[in-house]
């Protein structure tokens, strides 16, 4: 029988950390309620990176990762050119790891299809709610959803870079704040580029096709999906808004095409056929690594961008918000109704230093790519690489939780360091902020093969 079968748990949030949270719970016997302040789900959205330590996750739950496979981009190489379309490196891709698939499917649709799985075992969802306050004692957790008072024995807070659950656990927070760029974002039909020979190997690709230009303080990727023939466009640039003003509006294509101005003209023909109703620019907020996601009683966790919001240029920030989701799923099922706490606290533990690293890995790979060393380049192009150790990609994050957990609880217990093995070999936690990353040099960059 579950440890789990008689635990009800709140979790606030139907992003992919919530949604994997409360599948993960659910699959171990908790009763699972979601409240989401959206009103529906959307399909739209451009595309997003499920690599193979996802998708060894996705494997368990039904037919999911066979329906969202069925339409995703598998590109095999990395293009990577400079600001004029001169090739600098053309990285391999694996297209798995031990037969688990690395795929780029369309956010949208794969998020409708692990949320329509999660609703087929039983998960109770709540949309159009506003959350306006997180409590919790020794015995429970609980929140206010617009005027109702609800209660539990645990709350998961997968809301977001602007959660409130923070405040609550992290006494005094830094709120969210610029990290300096923004992402114009794009993912519209292949149809709608101009035809003629500048854009012939897009137009008329037989298989999955990944670019990236980089510039000053500035890269763009484009990526076909041959299946679905669409593109996927992004260019993250500096950032000249500020956080109140929005962080996620329509973009203008006269303000992409000067973000790139002088660059290659196939990359500009690609923006300037993107339709109007089809450009976002994204305002990439941040948060520095707290080291605290579990509140005082031990009853509220943060999970997903909620405790690490990452860069896009990590390519892990769905990915981690993913194994949120299943380590506190394996933790809860092993520390059972009556010891939430522990269970929470061990999740903590399990987590922090991978993700840690993961989100420095981000920041690291888009200052090699926006103050690019050309002489270094020269010597080595493979120092642009769009980095994919074995020891991230091959993960079995429920796996690892299950079996380091007794040790973690015994660290928890003692006082003893917990060592995690679920990064680079002889890693060490050093902290960092934005400023560190900012101001980097090439002497302060972390090995993670």
């Amino acid at each position: 029988m579950s440890n789990l079968k008689n635990a009800t748990i709140v979790v606030v949030g139907a992003g992919y950390g919530g949604l994997t949270t409360a599948i993960e719970l659910r699959r171990k016997g908790a009763s699972v309620r979601v409240y989401e302040s959206t009103k529906a789900l959307s399909e739209q959205g451009d595309t997003i990176q499920l690599p193979s330590n996802v998708t060894k996750i996705l494997s368990k739950w039904g037919n999911v990762l066979e329906q969202i496979a069925k339409d995703s981009a598998r590109p095999k190489f990395l293009e990577c050119q400079d600001s004029q379309g001169r090739m600098l490196y053309k990285q391999p891709l694996p297209l798995d790891y031990d037969g688990f698939p690395i795929l780029y499917p369309s956010r949208g649709r794969a998020h409708k299809l692990i949320y329509d799985y999660a609703v087929s075992i039983g998960v109770d969802f709540h949309f159009g709610v506003r959350v306006t306050q997180f409590f919790e004692d020794d015995n429970e957790a609980g929140i206010y959803a617009d005027s109702e008072r609800v209660v539990a024995d645990a709350v998961i807070a997968a809301d977001g870079v602007h959660s409130k659950a923070r405040s609550l656990i992290i006494k005094n927070p830094e709120n969210s704040r610029s990290s300096g760029f923004a992402a114009y974002r794009s993912w519209f039909p292949v149809e709608a580029l101009p035809k003629g020979p500048l854009l012939d190997d897009i137009i008329h690709a037989k298989e999955d096709r990944y670019w990236v230009w980089i510039g000053p303080d500035v890269h763009a990727l484009v990526m076909t999906n041959i299946k679905m023939q669409w593109l996927a466009c992004f260019c993250t640039h500096k950032d000249t808004y500020t956080v109140e003003e929005s962080w996620n509006f329509p973009g203008k294509k006269k303000d992409l095409l000067q973000v790139v101005e002088g660059w290659d003209e196939k990359l500009r023909a690609i923006f300037n056929a993107i339709p109007d109703d089809k450009l976002i620019d994204w305002k990439l907020l941040w948060r520095d690594p707290a080291s605290n996601w579990i509140s005082e009683c031990g009853r509220i966790a943060l999970v997903g961008d909620a405790a690490h919001p990452h860069l896009p240029s990590s390519g892990q920030g769905a990915a981690q918000a993913i194994e949120d989701g299943a380590v506190i799923g394996a933790v809860l099922d092993r520390a059972g109704k009556q010891n939430i706490s522990l269970g929470l606290h061990a999740y903590e533990k399990i987590r922090f230093v991978r993700v840690n690293l993961t989100q420095r890995m981000g920041w690291e790979l888009r200052h090699l790519w926006h103050n690019t060393d050309w002489n270094a380049v020269k010597k080595n192009p493979s120092i642009l690489e769009f980095r994919q150790p074995y020891w991230l990609f091959g993960a079995d994050p429920e796996a690892y939780a299950y079996e380091v957990y007794d040790g973690v609880v015994d660290c928890l217990k003692t006082g003893k360091e917990f060592v995690p093995t679920n990064v680079p070999e002889g890693y060490r936690h050093k902290h960092w902020t934005m400023e560190d990353m900012m101001g980097q040099n090439g002497g302060d960059f972390v090995v993670y093969s």
